[in-house]
């Protein structure tokens, strides 16, 4: 297995042109709603979900790995007069000052830790930065439903408008037993159509089956609450679903 680890950096100036989801924010604005002290969110990149949450009044620290991410997130919060703290830092070893009423791991950025002596550790490290009875909200692809998509098949993602033209990201997936090597590709084009950059981004993530993580989280102390199978709150259904949501609690000591 690699110690692959994925150059965030080299695409932080871009990744707000080609990442656009917003289909989750509404589920984490009402959990963060619910927490009675502060929030951790995990690999929180340029804040494509820091932001909405601050906006909201969530008393939140954003930590991530990488410098570039956190660079555009810290500018993006003080260009809208929003505030959290931002710190950088590795999921399996966060040393933070203060403890947590709710973390959160939301784009199924978990599956980013492969192996499993780096997911224990992740899991062990958000459990010591949770207040007893605190929650962690972790969320992944289901393997059943993502594995289709790694036949090493190159697939364009989208093309998305630049301030001078157009950047397309395309990109192929092999393996998927349980991991995945991608190769993501970014062109960008000019209002003339002419090709101006391309670079190549290698990706790694792991399929994580739903009893394994199970058997991880419960072995780090946690209980299991929920297990959404979308973002709408269904039951997870272990055919269809394309996500497992684990909305997990520290036990009391």
């Amino acid at each position: 297995m690699s110690d692959l680890q994925i150059d965030w950096d080299s695409v932080a100036e871009i990744y707000d042109l080609y990442v656009t989801a917003d289909y989750d924010v509404p589920f984490f604005l009402a959990e963060t709603a619910k927490a009675e002290g502060p929030v951790l969110e995990l690999t929180a990149g340029t804040g494509r979900l820091s932001l909405p949450l601050a906006r909201a009044g969530v008393r939140l620290t954003c930590v991530d790995g990488s410098p570039g991410m956190l660079a555009v997130l810290s500018r993006k919060l003080k260009e809208r007069g929003l505030h959290a703290e931002v710190r950088r830092a590795d999921v399996c070893e966060l040393e933070l000052e203060m403890s947590f009423a709710l973390a959160i791991l939301p784009f199924q950025a978990f599956m980013e830790i492969v192996g499993q002596e780096r997911q224990r550790r992740a899991l062990g490290a958000v459990f010591a930065a949770l207040d007893a009875g605190g929650r962690f909200i972790c969320t992944l692809h289901n393997p059943a439903v993502r594995r289709a998509q790694v036949d090493g098949v190159l697939r364009v993602v989208g093309r998305f408008p630049t301030p001078d033209g157009s950047l397309v990201v395309s990109g192929f997936e092999n393996g998927g037993q349980p991991v995945v090597t991608r190769l993501q590709f970014f062109e960008i084009f000019g209002d003339d159509g002419h090709l101006r950059s391309k670079q190549l981004l290698p990706m790694e993530f792991e399929l994580i089956e739903k009893d394994s993580f199970e058997s991880m989280a419960q072995d780090a102390g946690f209980r299991i609450v929920e297990l959404y199978g979308s973002y709408d709150r269904s039951p997870f259904d272990a055919d269809r679903s394309p996500v497992m949501i684990w909305v997990l609690q520290k036990q009391n000591a």
